[in-house]
């Protein structure tokens, strides 16, 4: 599994964010050449350098708005009015770009423009303002996506994030740090601060992370592919970098959710656990219990990736008529697995190979492989599965 890592040791901001996947190796040229399906490329020019923070070397993404005569009251324009969440969709949806990119970009700008909607007590359509509607924002939120589509991570996981401290100067006058739409942004992620007295995480760069991410935690165990550093504008004692790791992890943390029943028709309950089990869940299963009143129910219990915890609440929700979810943490190992295909008497027979610290511990042939040898053949499931074992053993397909 694919892991990407934000390490928010020194905060984010959109064009670190950029930097940092730029390091990681996405291309300079394909995201230039991404970016010039927005509508609004003759716009702004990219500047792309190396730069280094405390000795250590990384990307420094710039984004140089255009002032030229053609569009110079645009521009007037946008800075005191803003594009609204609106213009910006057009934008996006009227592009040549992918469209997950377009779907990511849009989650990204409907979080930012949603915390500024509310820190402006105003409708999320109606806010205008230079924070979501500038140049660079767009550039830097759908550059971000971009360089995320191109890299494919299975999960994305961020550190706790550093949002700095003291007071910063916007439009609207002198604001505490962190922002007030950061804060709005990064409810119920985890923050903290260290000496430095300034803006370390921007409202762009909490809503990139906060979109992004499925959790927020400390260095998840995973073994290293590569490493990328953004460069921060600031020079400081500390590095003013984004790192970003791309790593291989053998599992993703897991939690058990838990519902007790009593009130729901039993013939919804195998629709229910396809729904479970198509949207991700690791296991699903249903245990009989006696509730209060003596009434008899069910216990559903359900392992699912926390990455993907709030779909399947949301299903439960619908498709259950429990009014209530327990959730558990848990430690989960897994042993590493792959398919081998053999070649049989009764045909192509799939093999699950399972190991511990490069050691097989188990080999055996997937049930629906055989199930359909057995039915080609008219031949017994279980004498086909007899043979298939010995077969899988004999030919060393691990090796």
């Amino acid at each position: 599994m694919k892991v990407l890592y934000f390490d928010c040791f020194s905060g984010i901001s959109g064009d670190m964010t950029i930097g940092a996947l730029l390091n990681l190796g996405v291309p300079f040229d394909y995201l230039l050449l991404e970016l010039d399906k927005l509508s609004i490329s003759d716009e702004f020019d990219i500047e792309i350098k190396e730069g280094q923070k405390c000795g250590i070397t990384g990307i420094d993404f710039n984004v140089h708005i255009k002032h030229n005569n053609d569009n110079h009251s645009n521009h007037h324009h946008d800075h005191h009015h803003g594009r609204n969440l609106k213009d910006i969709e057009e934008i996006i949806n009227n592009s040549s770009l992918k469209d997950n990119v377009k779907k990511l970009s849009k989650d990204i700008f409907y979080c930012l423009a949603k915390s500024e909607s509310e820190v402006h007590g105003k409708d999320i359509y109606e806010v205008h303002f230079h924070e979501v509607g500038a140049v660079d924002s767009i550039v830097d939120i759908v550059g971000a996506a971009i360089c995320i589509d191109y890299i494919k991570p299975d999960i994305i996981i961020s550190s706790p994030i550093n949002t700095g401290k003291g007071f910063v100067e916007c439009e609207h006058g002198i604001i505490p740090v962190p922002a007030p739409a950061t804060l709005k942004i990064l409810r119920g992620v985890p923050i903290y601060c260290d000496e430095r007295e300034f803006e370390l995480t921007t409202p762009t760069g909490a809503a990139i992370v906060k979109t992004l991410s499925s959790e927020f935690k400390n260095f998840p165990c995973m073994k290293i592919i590569r490493e990328g550093y953004g460069c921060g504008k600031r020079d400081t004692k500390k590095p003013n970098l984004l790192r970003v790791i791309l790593g291989e992890g053998n599992s993703e943390d897991v939690c058990i959710l838990e519902a007790t029943i009593d009130d729901m028709n039993p013939q919804f309950c195998g629709y229910l656990m396809d729904k479970l089990f198509e949207a991700g869940a690791k296991d699903v299963y249903y245990t009989p219990v006696y509730m209060k009143k003596n009434r008899v129910g069910i216990l559903i219990t359900i392992t699912t990736p926390v990455s993907i915890e709030e779909k399947i609440k949301e299903i439960m929700f619908k498709e259950s008529t429990t009014i209530g979810i327990r959730r558990f943490n848990i430690q989960r190992t897994e042993l590493d697995r792959e398919f081998k295909k053999v070649s049989t008497e009764f045909g192509d027979i799939r093999f699950k190979v399972s190991s511990y610290k490069g050691e097989i511990m188990n080999v055996s042939p997937e049930y629906e492989d055989v199930k359909r040898a057995a039915e080609n053949k008219n031949i017994p499931l279980k004498k086909i599965y007899n043979e298939a074992v010995k077969i899988g053993h004999n030919k060393k397909i691990y090796e």
